[in-house]
């Protein structure tokens, strides 16, 4: 279970590409393809390298109007979703 203080980064066999402000994705594990909309795309971006949970939630925050509690809510989900699909890895 992902929380505020989970270090997470993309999962090193997902190839993505930006498209029209959107972000394309494929499993090369799974040969699925995924598309995100805007703000999943950022965090998608974000997590580009290890990041913070919580420090995503700030950043998102920051440049998107959007209460500090329903980001996280909506961010964990997101992020949680992506880890069941392996999409994801945690870093310790």
């Amino acid at each position: 279970m992902i929380s505020k203080s989970t270090i997470v980064r993309q999962h090193s066999d997902i190839v993505s590409s930006p498209c029209d402000g959107e972000t394309v994705m494929m499993s090369i594990e799974k040969g699925n393809y995924y598309g995100m909309e805007p703000v999943a795309s950022r965090i998608w971006e974000l997590i580009g390298k290890p990041a913070k949970v919580g420090d995503i939630i700030d950043m998102l925050t920051d440049e998107y109007e959007v209460s500090h509690e329903d980001c996280e809510k909506d961010v964990l989900y997101f992020l949680n979703e992506l880890a069941s699909d392996n999409m994801i890895e945690v870093v310790f």
